[in-house]
């Protein structure tokens, strides 16, 4: 399972409630099923709308229509299960790259991913060894992913 996202808040007094979303990809897709982690078990969740409202995904689950029913809901994680039938080439999910071991194009060890940053202009690992350094996950610098390891391409001032 992978956390995809968190239910903050209801919005309104449809049932609908305010997720705020910890993925990329396009998981509150009305159809679609998920899981709400409450009290250490995972209960199976179909979406029925969703739409974007400022930060945040808006969304209903389980025909439930009215805030009195998703008021226990509130603070709980949602997961999707792991399934790489989603993922097109050269998409990964971020739990995937992180510890990943870093090398550089001589094979030269360069440290571990400890972390996958988001910014406006693209996605960052945040690699770590004796210090910490940032290598943006784009292919002029991430020339190969391997099941152990990141190949990067470094560039003077990177490291």
């Amino acid at each position: 399972m992978y956390l995809v996202g968190k239910i903050v808040s209801t919005h309104g007094i449809k049932g609908e409630v305010k997720v705020r979303a910890d993925t990329s990809f396009d998981r509150f897709i009305p159809g679609n099923t998920l899981y709400i982690k409450k009290d250490g078990d995972y209960k199976e969740i179909v979406i029925n709308s969703h739409r974007h409202h400022k930060n945040y995904d808006l969304i209903t689950f389980n025909n439930i229509k009215n805030i009195n029913d998703v008021l226990e809901y509130v603070g709980s994680e949602i997961y999707v299960t792991h399934d790489y039938k989603d993922l097109q080439d050269n998409e990964y999910y971020y739990e995937d790259l992180i510890s990943k071991k870093v090398y550089d194009t001589d094979n030269n060890y360069l440290g571990v991913v400890k972390d996958i940053r988001e910014v406006p202009q693209g996605i960052i690992l945040e690699v770590k060894n004796e210090k910490t350094f940032l290598v943006p996950f784009v292919s002029e610098f991430i020339k190969d992913i391997e099941d152990d390891k990141i190949i990067i391409n470094v560039i003077e001032g990177l490291i």
